[in-house]
């Protein structure tokens, strides 16, 4: 079945259109494949999800999770808007500053941060979200050598069990971050840090799961973590400025799919921040949300020129296309299901039943299995939606494959973002040692 989201249109040669640009004329222009991302949709799902909670709480920071998409001119249209970031490598935390969000707006998250990483983060005022004990001895030792004070909250995991698949699962107790909130771990490492000199104890961090629909987890996750904000002033007097619940929101990527809205997601969590401040009497707290998917993954498709087409008798047509895991792994790592059009046939009837092939020597090399499409010919321009979180931020060269390219549409105009890699790009690191010349 046809799917377009609003943000989307056809134009009278029915060809698919995006941010005002013809799909088609675009894929001419800028070769294939080729990741389109329409400005204005960014612009809009972030303000959606900044007043949703802004509307209901007097103080928020929305960091956009730079994992999603680290793209300059991604970063550069978010931090024109206001946004904070939440980054999770040095060079993540680099492109945020890059593109001038400062460090005071900026947390940095992981299990395993470098010296180095620590050391950028904090001579930039950024807020750290300790991951476990050594990172907390690091930056103690860090901050003696530096001279400076590090200001930082504490990743806690508050085994809040999420709607999504297993990898993309993060408030689990059996997962790999944070302090453990059940057993009293997080507890003693609140007391640990209170004891630090130039340790500036300000937050609290969670974030338990990607592509989540339903806003139940994250009413649990926030009474979790106000039940240990509310502890931690009590028994130890600290007190608490901010409280992080992460990100999360998944988008509907299948024709059936749910939409959470971000402002049922705000209900329910500031319902319970705003009860337990009540109730404990604590200090107005500052909300940190961290939504990366949410704001870029619709506002983006992955345009795939189709090469040939092979019938298999009674089965799907395979229809090959020069984009497959390679370009965009989700559907090969996740099981993950991206809706697909053919752009220059986007009013044509879906009656082909399909699978979509990458170019790669895989057989998991696959952006969709049994889909209806126009029949498929050589030549066409096959769209594959939301593809704007975790698409071009997780490609690969295998199969010596280049990167693709990345254009910015904005009502009508383009602009290339990101490069198409060539054949030097792949080799110029590659050194043949000095005995096999």
């Amino acid at each position: 079945m046809l799917m377009l989201k609003q943000h989307f249109g056809t134009n009278t040669r029915g060809h698919l259109v995006i941010g005002g640009a013809d799909a088609v004329e675009l894929a001419e222009r800028f070769g294939t494949p080729l990741y389109v991302v329409d400005e204005q949709r960014v612009r809009e799902n972030y303000r959606r999800f900044y007043r949703a909670f802004a509307e209901r709480w007097p103080s928020v920071l929305v960091c956009y999770a730079l994992k999603a998409n680290f793209n300059l001119a991604i970063c550069k249209i978010l931090q024109g808007e206001g946004a904070g970031a939440d980054v999770s490598s040095g060079n993540e935390l680099r492109n945020a500053l890059g593109v001038g969000i400062p460090g005071n707006r900026v947390v940095f998250n992981g299990n395993y941060k470098t010296l180095s990483e620590l050391e950028l983060a904090i001579i930039n005022d950024v807020m750290i979200n300790v991951d476990s004990l050594q990172e907390l001895d690091a930056i103690e030792g860090l901050t003696s050598r530096l001279g400076k004070r590090a200001r930082i909250g504490l990743r806690v995991n508050p085994n809040v069990k999420t709607p999504t698949h297993p990898y993309i699962a993060t408030g689990l107790r059996e997962s790999k971050f944070g302090f453990d909130v059940a057993s009293g771990q997080a507890f003693e490492a609140y007391k640990s840090a209170s004891r630090m000199r130039n340790v500036e104890v300000v937050g609290i961090h969670s974030h338990i799961g990607s592509q989540i629909l339903d806003a139940g987890p994250f009413e649990e996750e926030a009474e979790k973590l106000m039940a240990l904000v509310a502890e931690v002033k009590e028994r130890l007097n600290i007190h608490l400025q901010s409280v992080d619940l992460g990100g999360g929101i998944g988008i509907p990527y299948k024709p059936d799919d749910p939409e959470l809205q971000p402002e049922e997601v705000a209900e329910h969590i500031i319902s319970v921040v705003k009860r337990v401040v009540e109730e404990k009497n604590l200090a107005r707290l500052t909300l940190v949300l961290e939504p990366g998917r949410y704001i870029i993954a619709d506002a983006s498709v992955l345009l795939a020129r189709v090469g040939y087409t092979k019938e298999r008798p009674g089965m799907p047509t395979w229809v090959a296309v020069d984009a497959g895991m390679n370009a965009l792994i989700r559907p090969a790592l996740y099981g993950a299901y991206h809706h697909i059009e053919l752009a220059n046939k986007i009013r044509e009837k879906n009656e082909q039943l399909v699978n979509i092939a990458g170019p790669l020597c895989e057989s998991g090399d696959f952006l969709g299995k049994e889909r209806r499409l126009p029949a498929a010919e050589p030549g066409d321009l096959a769209a594959i939606f939301d593809v704007g979180a975790y698409g071009l931020a997780m490609s690969s060269q295998h199969t010596a494959q280049p990167r693709p390219a990345m254009v910015l549409v904005n009502r009508g105009k383009a602009e290339i973002i990101r490069k198409r890699e060539s054949y030097e790009d792949l080799t110029h690191l590659d050194q043949i040692p000095g005995w096999l010349k």
